[in-house]
Order: C-alpha cells, then structure tokens, then sequence
C-alpha cells in the first residue's frame, strides 16, 4: 500500500511538471507569434488622429502655440526622412534576415519600423512614404521636407554586397516618390563613389531636383577620406550639391566592421576641397580615434564634429543635422553644448529622422524632465502631440527643450529652410 501511494504521489508531481511545461511552451509560443502586437505596443503606438480628422486639445493647443511663435511665416526643414520598402510595389531591397525570427534583432528592428509606419508585413511599399507624406502636410505650418534613397553596402570595386546591406532604396524611387507627392517633397539620392557610374548619377540626381547626397560609412563601406573619390567630390561641388553623412556610431541597423569610417575627422579631405557636408545627428554617438593626434586615447565623435565646426576653414562648409538628439540614447551625448553654443545654431538644420520619431520607446520623456532640459507640465502635452502626428511631437520638443542653466533654446533659424545651401 505505502509503495502504491508512493508511485501516486510520483505521477502526480510528474503529472504537474508536465502540464507546468506544456502551459509555459503555450505561453512562450503565443507570445512569439504574437510579438508584432508587443513591438506595436512598445513601439510605434501613435495613433495618428491628425489623419482621422480629430483636434489637440485646448490644453495642447496653447503649449503648442509659443512654440510656433516664431515659425509662423516661414517654412520649416526636414532634411532627414528616410524611405524604405521590401520589393512590394517597388525595387527597394531588405536584407532577409529582417524579415526573418531567426534573427531577432534585425526582425525586431523591422517590426519597430513598420509600426512606426503603421503598416503590416503585407502592405505595399508605397504606403510607407505615403503616411510620412500626409503626417509632414498636415504640420500646421509647411514645409520642405528631404527622403532619402539609400545605397547598398559596395567593395572598392563598386560591386554592391548584398549580404553586408541592411537595406536598398533606388535613387529612382525616391525620385518618383517625392515628385509624386509635390512641390514640398524632395529627392536625397544616395550613390556609392565606388561605382563605375557615380558621376554621371550625380549628374541624373542634379537634374531630378536633389541636392543632398546621402552616406552612411560604416554601413556602406564608405572611406570619405579616399583620394579616389576626388572626382566624385568635385563634381558634387560643381553641381552645388552636398552630402549628408552619417558620422558617430550607427545604432539603427547592423552594420559590418567598417565602424571605424564613421569618424568625423575623415571629413577633412572633402572638406578641403570645398564640399558642403552636413553631419547627421552632429556625431553624437561612440568614439573616434583623435586622427590628428595618433597615439591619443579616442575621443567623443561629438567632440571631434566640434572640432571641426571651431576650425575656421570650415566656416560655411560644415554643418550639423539635429535629428535624434532628443532620443534616450542620444540625449546626454552633446545636446545640452549645442543648446548653449549659440554660434553654431546658424549651421545647424532641422531633420526627423523618420521614422524614428513613431517609435516612442525612443523618447522617454521623464528623463529629459529629470536632466531639467524640459518643463515637468510639458509632458502630458507632448504626450497628446505625440498620439496626434509623431512628426509635431518631434518638432514641438526639440523647440520646448531648453538648457537647465542658461535656459537657452535651439534659434528659430534651426527649423527653418536655407535657401544659401539650395534647402
């Protein structure tokens, strides 16, 4: 009898074990499967209600009105919105492991993406450039508004490497996209100087309206300290066109061992040809090995675009894009300097870094309050402006932040176009 309850009480602590386990795969496999839903959650969670027809609330409206003061009667500038797409209604390109559980990161950072766009695995490309188009229109004051092709990752004979690429979107497609959407809406092409057709390209992109040129080095396999671009920056040059360019460390998607690329201080060979360059996100990411000292420890790439910008060669040369700064993992990287060095806010110019700004996990408002860089009743405002249009939260912060100390605020100037640079 003792051996009988004895195997009794073994089937039912196995039994128990079992159904634990059988339960918490279930849990584990609903979670999976369900974890666009969580990403949305998590991430892109605005609701857009400027496109479903609704209005600020009074509250929001008069926090929001200082802010525009002195916009009102200008245009503003977006020099930084990207486009993307997966082969569904156009030719752009995403490395499969994004779309793939396999690799989660890359998924989960695709899943981010496409909720920030509102959009599921199925829609057509098309659709979305077309959200970022009506968010930008429905600003309540207009503006120019810059989407970026992007080029694959190339060797150095200009063969694209498909298996380094993140993503790929065709000059092409952002030509047509942007000339489809309006006068507002502008090509950033984005062209491999290794390519055996880099320059006629430039020309094709001069003539299709596109004044900036768009590089990320360390996902692109880019040196732009190569002397063999020489050409390519010349003709840059005579066209009147300027690069933007990624510099610091790229947090957004993987990339190859080519970090290195990314330092701010390779930019003194174009420079010295007299290229007009715009820094994206000022450098204010990672470490960078201080070039003009070898042997020195590495230095903040912040610190050495600033360099740079306090070198007076490059006076009317070199500039900053102010997108993402306001991000968690930005924020405390060169932000509160930038809002105190008011000599350098006339080169500095305004990008959302679309879609970026949809993704809210990125910017975590109770930090910058606790850093004192906004006002602690900003944030149910910028929290409505946020589920109202992701692209006025964006730009309502960056003119709501202020430096704890000096109070000083990024110049009306920051946001507005630059008909000097053809922006």
């Amino acid at each position: 009898m003792a051996s009988h309850t004895q195997k009794t009480r073994r089937e039912i602590v196995m039994s128990w074990i079992l159904k634990t386990c059988l339960a918490l795969i279930t849990l584990v496999g609903v979670a999976y499967w369900n974890l666009p839903r969580w990403i949305s959650i998590f991430a892109g969670a605005s609701e857009w209600t400027v496109l479903q027809g609704e209005s600020l609330s009074p509250e929001a409206e008069a926090f929001l009105e200082p802010l525009l003061k002195g916009l009102r009667g200008h245009e503003l500038i977006d020099v930084h919105m990207h486009l993307a797409g997966r082969g569904l209604g156009s030719d752009c390109w995403v490395n499969p492991r994004m779309l793939s559980r396999r690799y989660p990161g890359a998924w989960g950072r695709f899943q981010a993406y496409l909720s920030a766009g509102h959009l599921s695995e199925q829609d057509p490309d098309p659709l979305f450039a077309q959200g970022a188009i009506r968010l930008a229109a429905a600003l309540p004051i207009p503006g120019q508004f810059h989407m970026l092709a992007f080029d694959y990752a190339c060797d150095g004979e200009g063969q694209p490497l498909p298996e380094f690429s993140a993503f790929h979107v065709p000059d092409a497609y952002a030509i047509e996209t942007t000339g489809n959407a309006g006068p507002r809406f502008h090509p950033v092409v984005s062209i491999h100087p290794a390519r055996s057709d880099a320059i006629e390209r430039l020309g094709e992109a001069a003539a299709a309206g596109g004044v900036l040129v768009k590089w990320l080095p360390s996902a692109q396999n880019i040196d732009p300290d190569n002397p063999a671009w020489g050409p390519f920056y010349a003709e840059m040059k005579r066209l009147g066109m300027i690069l933007l360019v990624h510099c610091g460390r790229e947090e957004a998607m993987e990339t190859g061992d080519w970090g290195h690329l990314a330092n701010p201080l390779r930019l003194r060979r174009p420079l010295g040809m007299g290229l007009r360059i715009i820094v994206a996100h000022c450098a204010t990411t990672g470490l960078g090995k201080d070039l003009d000292e070898p042997g020195a420890p590495d230095q903040p790439n912040f610190k050495l675009w600033l360099r740079l910008m306090d070198e007076p060669q490059y006076e009317g040369l070199l500039f900053g894009d102010i997108s993402t700064l306001t991000q968690v993992n930005h924020f405390e990287h060169g932000l509160l300097e930038l809002l105190e060095r008011q000599d350098l806010h006339a080169r500095l110019l305004n990008g959302s870094d679309w879609p970026l700004p949809g993704i809210h996990i990125l910017y975590q408002l109770k930090p910058l309050v606790l850093k004192g860089l906004i006002n602690a009743e900003d944030m149910g405002p910028l929290k409505e402006l946020y589920l109202f249009n992701p692209l006025l939260f964006d730009l309502a912060l960056k003119r709501a932040l202020h430096h704890p100390k000096t109070t000083a605020r990024f110049s009306d100037s920051v946001f507005l176009t630059r008909p000097d640079l053809g922006l």
